[in-house]
This record gives structure tokens, C-alpha cells and sequence, in this order.
């Protein structure tokens, strides 16, 4: 087994959309990856001009992914349900978790055909495909995808399963709790469900920037878009536009009496080093619950 996943860059399926960007293939532009188009460049390219967090964004979110499969290997899981994976790259959940020898299984999941694609043919290059499987679903199709063939195969229901929504929940419109709930009731004790989502800025008013804060006395200049604004605009673009929610809405999600410590918090803080640097929020906050 090689030390670390290889992606090659796969070819378009005939079934994408060439002309229209697509959230999964921008995603691996901000990571530096190969696996996107000249639609998906531009769109990435006019968001990272108005908010440059946003490349951040993404690297703290898959130091944020290694972190969490760590915590799970080491409470015992061996299972991985990873819903909207994206494409497979080197520090991946495959990569991270495979780590943890040859008793683990991932199933990643993407409503792009062509992580899909890209992961099938990893897993079969690799040596894996006896540990990792891919499926294409839309994750709001919770049924579809635990009773999905690949999914029975690789992943024991009657054992606990780390179940990883990780920068996929704020392009999931309306309550959450149609995709988290039918997991949470389906899935064993002793699971755990892992979140990372883009949150709406606090302001030191306590309100948020999407809602608007009071403004200043005095003459002052007129009022930009705000990043949120500017990242829903083009996400809309996409099959799959931008929701982003309170950090009081996303906690609600994850279950506040199960959250792992330290709870809910910027994904670049949660179980980081103390002697770590504070880090700069990027616009992600996450956490992982037991269920």
C-alpha cells in the first residue's frame, strides 16, 4: 500500500457539465488539486479575488478532517460513512484512514459522477477496492445510500460508524435534520457524526454580518457586499447553492449534549495544540458529536 493517495486526474465524464462549475471540482482548486475545469476555475478564481479566506478555508478544513479520523481510530471505529467526499487527494478521509490498517472501510459519497469515478478507479489501482467504495447519491437520499449495495457490503450498521459531513451541509437547503436524523436513528450506539459547515460572522454586536449590523454615527462610506454574500452569488451558480447558518443552528444540528469537547468551534481550534498559535477564522466552524 503506498504511504499516500495519488489522484490522477481523471477524464470528464460525458455526463458533466463542462460549461457550468461545480462545487466539488472548485473545492480541489482551492486545495491545489487537478480535478476541475475552466468553468470551475473562473468561478473559483472571482471568489478567491473577493474572499481569499476561502483557500484557507479549505486547508484548515482537511486538517480538521486527519484530526477527527485520528480521534476515531483511536476510539475504536473503523467504519467511515464520508458524505460528499469530493475528490479522493493526498490527505484525504481514504488516506488518513487506511492508516489504521486493514480492518478499516470508507465509503465515500458525492453527487458529482466524477469523484465518483475517480474514486472507483483509486480504489482498484491502489489494491483497495476490498476497503474503499464509492457511490453516487445525493446525501439528502439518506435511504438510498445506507441500503445502497456498496454501502451493505462495506459498512456493519450494528457497529459504530464515524459518519464525516464535512464542508457538504451548508449546500443542503432547509432543516438538517433530514439528513441527520435518519442517521442518527439508523446507525449503532457509540457512533459518531462529525460536521464542518460555513457560519455566518459574529459581529461584536453579537448579530451576524448575513443579518446586517447597526452602523456607525456619522458619514460612512457605502457598504460593500459582504463575503457571505459574494459566496452565495456564486455558488449559485452551481448545481448545489450556499446555505450558511448561525453557529446556534449548526450546534442545534450536531446534538449540543453529545458534542466531543471542545464542542463547536472553528474548525483550525478544535483539538489543537495548546501551544499552538491561535488561528485565523476562515468562515468554518465544526465539531463531532457521539450519537
Amino acid at each position: 500500500m503506498p504511504d499516500t493517495l495519488r489522484a490522477p486526474r481523471p477524464g470528464t465524464p460525458a455526463e458533466v457539465d463542462s460549461f457550468r462549475p461545480n462545487a466539488a471540482r472548485m473545492y480541489d482548486y482551492y486545495l491545489g488539486g487537478t480535478n476541475h475545469l475552466a468553468a470551475d476555475r473562473e468561478a473559483a478564481d472571482a471568489l478567491l479575488e473577493a474572499v481569499p479566506a476561502v483557500a484557507l478555508a479549505a486547508r484548515q478544513n482537511r486538517d480538521f478532517l486527519s484530526r477527527v479520523v485520528q480521534f476515531a481510530l483511536r476510539e475504536g471505529i473503523t467504519q467511515f460513512l464520508d458524505l460528499g467526499s469530493g475528490y479522493a487527494s493526498p490527505g484525504g478521509v481514504a488516506d488518513a484512514a487506511l492508516a489504521g490498517g486493514p480492518g478499516v472501510r470508507v465509503v465515500a459519497v458525492d453527487i458529482e459522477p466524477g469523484v465518483v469515478t475517480q474514486v472507483q478507479t483509486l480504489a482498484r489501482t491502489s489494491g483497495w477496492a476490498g476497503q474503499v467504495g464509492a457511490l453516487h447519491a445525493d446525501i439528502c437520499d439518506v435511504a438510498g445510500i445506507l441500503g445502497h449495495p456498496v454501502t451493505r457490503r462495506m459498512i456493519d450498521l450494528d457497529r459504530p460508524v464515524a459518519i464525516l459531513c464535512l464542508a457538504v451541509l451548508h449546500f443542503v437547503p432547509g432543516p438538517l435534520d433530514r439528513v441527520l436524523g435518519p442517521l442518527r436513528r439508523t446507525v449503532a450506539p457509540g457512533s459518531l457524526l462529525a460536521v464542518s459547515h460555513g457560519a455566518a460572522t459574529p459581529t461584536p454586536a453579537g448579530r451576524t454580518r448575513t443579518e446586517g449590523a447597526a452602523r456607525p454615527a456619522g458619514p460612512t462610506r457605502p457598504a460593500g457586499p459582504s463575503p457571505a454574500s459574494i459566496s452565495r452569488l456564486i455558488y449559485d451558480c452551481t448545481l448545489t447553492p450556499l446555505t450558511l447558518r448561525s453557529e446556534h443552528d449548526i450546534r442545534a444540528a450536531l446534538g449540543e449534549c453529545g458534542l466531543v469537547e471542545p464542542g463547536l468551534v472553528p474548525v483550525a481550534r478544535w483539538r489543537m495544540p495548546e501551544s499552538a498559535p491561535p488561528p485565523a477564522f476562515a468562515g468554518l466552524v465544526g465539531g463531532v458529536s457521539r450519537l
